[in-house]
């Protein structure tokens, strides 16, 4: 399976436009189900701020490999509700999905995203920006994305 995932992996992310709203694999039941746990962390949690979710959809041993982000569920749950306020939940994404790829246990989203042009701070690009999940029995077991560390803050002047 691991190769497979590597090759959609590898055209994903070389030709995201190519595949606008496409979802590649979800052809068996467990793929199905694994997609519905996926899609209600992103969409359900993060999107529309319902991560009183979490203990339903995360395993208790969740992994987080984005550096930013503390590596367990608890953590994650108080560091995304920093900014994050709960919405009624509608089915349609606010930010959907330009991609889908399941793959067995593994789930991978990308989405268009807007940054800051380093060359010019006063305009935005948009890049695609991708998550990938490991479900596990029935739960989110592990996270990775294109994440890198943060810059501190600023600090305040004295």
């Amino acid at each position: 399976m691991r190769p497979l995932f590597t090759i959609g992996m590898m055209i994903a992310l070389s030709s995201g436009a190519a595949f606008a709203q496409t979802t590649i694999g979800a052809n068996t039941a467990q793929d199905k189900k694994n997609l519905e746990v996926a899609m209600a962390e992103f969409k359900d949690m993060l999107q529309y701020g319902h991560l009183e979710l979490a203990d339903k959809y995360m395993a208790p041993g969740y992994i987080q490999h984005n550096p930013n982000v503390p590596g367990s569920r608890d953590g994650f749950v108080k560091y995304m509700s920093r900014n994050r306020t709960p919405e009624p939940i509608k089915p349609e994404w606010k930010n959907p999905p330009t991609l889908v790829i399941v793959a067995g246990p593994y789930v991978m989203f990308m989405r268009d995203t807007k940054a800051k042009d380093p060359a010019d701070p006063s305009k935005e690009y948009i890049r695609d920006h991708f998550d990938i999940v490991r479900i596990e029995d029935g739960k989110i077991a592990e996270h990775w994305d294109e994440a890198k560390k943060n810059p501190p803050a600023p600090q305040a002047a004295r």
